[in-house]
């Protein structure tokens, strides 16, 4: 039995400082569909109009509602970045570039790039208070 408990508490350890290295100064790429994770944690919808809702997701984005990134896999990732300011961008394929936080696990990007027709493009990242 203890050796049971010793084995597992060195893997919950070996997973905290896996979970916690991650965060801070290593520069990563991530991939997704912008949503605003009200509408998206609600409904799974990953578009900009949500049934009869025109626009619902910038709306929501708008009001200050917190954004995500949707990846391929369903994988979402919350964004510590002024919503407003992103409003244009929910519903549109997204490629950042960044870091996540180091006290929590947030993505901070420092690049942008859109899909648009088919290509990636850069974008000058929108204002940000930092």
């Amino acid at each position: 039995m203890f050796k049971k408990g010793l084995s597992l508490l060195f893997v919950f350890a070996l997973v905290s400082f896996a979970y916690a290295g991650k965060g801070g100064k290593e520069t990563t790429t991530i991939t997704g569909t912008l949503v605003d994770l009200k509408c998206y944690s609600a409904t799974g919808v990953k578009t900009n109009d949500h049934g009869d809702m025109k626009n619902c997701g910038s709306m929501c984005a708008q009001g200050g509602l917190p954004l995500g990134l949707v990846d391929e896999k369903g994988k979402v990732v919350m964004l510590g970045v002024p919503s407003p300011a992103y409003a244009k961008y929910v519903g549109k394929d997204l490629r950042l570039t960044g870091t996540y936080g180091k006290h929590a696990r947030m993505f901070m990007p420092r690049e942008m790039e859109v899909k648009e027709n088919g290509k990636w493009v850069k974008k000058k990242l929108p204002k940000t208070m930092m």
